[in-house]
């Protein structure tokens, strides 16, 4: 049949003009019809809503489109490639999919619950060979963490949690989670930590629809959770002063590492968390606007501080002692290798350095993010706005 007679038996989707006459779909109907400028569609007489679409790219699918009865939904099967389907195969799976709808049964709603059922079928399989330990390493493995992170999980989980570990997690009830979380009452800052990466993993699972609830939520549902209360641990402002003075004397009499040294006096300047600072390189400072930059933080916002002239001081100082005993280490704070410095990694610590200034002092214990806390209280005194504060400190609100 030429290409004119079946253009005149054409229904535009796009075009609410009337419905032209529908023709019988043949091969010869098919293998004639053209593209257009945009999509058409060519209808069968034979059976009314199965459909011969054609793209402008010139791709041609069966289609089948109609109505659930009852319900007045429109619905679409698009059935395959008619390079692929022969048309009497088509036919009968259009045939199929209309009757259904006719009857009331909404076809691809049925499809779907069944794609589904099937899914939960294999997910409920491998749920029952996924152990606490394997859902873990699916949880590291998917999720982007920090180093830091990822090994927080990888100590808290075998540690605190070895009584679930080789069970399976659609095993794991939640009698048995508050029974565990309560006998955690001596330590409840490292049970309630464990507690919230155990309870994550397994909403992951949840998730992934390998199980069907978090038995962790009982916790919270039960309301037997910890008041665990922040820690607020900071250098008091009449210590501040004798803190400086032990520092001073620890590092002219050679007590305390001088990187080390540097590196405490670094964080107080700065206010920044431990992590950030001990992983600053020296192709993050910038000399011209003399400020340095963190851009790996914890919020993930980068981290631009400036230079003050003290700050100058310390870093002259660092760099000097670099080139002269690791010219090829990156980082602004290198570690001790042995009786000498690393060429390649950065300080890890300094609670040591930090004990020793403290004795020195008669002060109490102090420990790296105090220094934080305490950088944030003198700000604080000196009047610096709210706001300038948590800017300084990048804190997630602050502008």
């Amino acid at each position: 049949m030429s290409n004119i007679s079946a253009a005149t038996n054409v229904t535009s989707i796009k075009s609410k003009r009337a419905k032209s006459k529908s023709i019988k779909l043949t091969s010869t109907l098919i293998n004639n019809s053209l593209p257009r400028a945009t999509r058409y569609d060519i209808c069968d007489s034979v059976t009314a809503g199965f459909r011969l679409r054609i793209s402008p790219s010139g791709n041609k699918k069966f289609i089948a489109t109609g109505r659930v009865r009852g319900a007045n939904k429109s619905r679409t099967l698009t059935i395959g490639d008619a390079d692929i389907v022969s048309l009497s195969e088509a036919r009968k799976l259009a045939t199929e999919f209309l009757s259904k709808l006719q009857l009331g049964v909404d076809a691809v709603q049925v499809k779907r619950i069944e794609e589904q059922a099937k899914a939960d079928e294999v997910n409920n399989k491998l749920a029952k060979q996924l152990t606490l330990q394997k859902a873990m390493q699916q949880y590291l493995d998917d999720r982007k963490l920090k180093p830091a992170t990822r090994k927080s999980y990888e100590y808290e989980i075998p540690f605190y949690c070895s009584q679930f570990l080789d069970r399976n997690i659609q095993d794991i009830t939640e009698d048995e989670i508050c029974e565990w979380y309560l006998k955690g009452s001596k330590t409840p800052t490292s049970i309630d930590k464990a507690f919230r990466s155990l309870k994550a993993i397994l909403q992951y699972m949840v998730g992934l629809r390998l199980i069907t609830f978090n038995p962790c939520e009982a916790v919270n549902v039960r309301k037997i959770r910890y008041k665990i209360q922040a820690r607020t641990r900071r250098i008091e402002s009449h210590n501040i002063t004798n803190f400086i003075d032990s520092w001073i004397g620890c590092m002219g009499n050679e007590i305390i590492n001088p990187i080390q040294g540097d590196f405490i006096l670094f964080l107080l300047m700065t206010g920044l968390r431990l992590d950030e600072a001990r992983t600053l390189k020296w192709e993050s400072l910038d000399y011209k606007s003399h400020s340095f930059t963190i851009t790996d933080t914890k919020n993930g916002h980068p981290h631009t501080l400036p230079f003050t002239p003290l700050m100058s001081d310390l870093l002259e100082r660092r760099k000097k002692d670099s080139v002269e005993r690791c010219p090829t280490n990156p980082y602004v704070f290198p570690a001790r290798q042995g009786r000498g410095v690393s060429d390649t990694k950065h300080l890890n610590d300094c609670r040591k350095a930090l004990d020793k200034i403290a004795k020195d002092g008669d002060m109490p214990i102090v420990r790296p993010h105090d220094l934080r806390r305490s950088f944030a209280s003198i700000l604080e005194e000196l009047d610096v706005s709210e706001s300038n504060i948590k800017a300084l400190m990048n804190h997630q609100d602050g502008t």
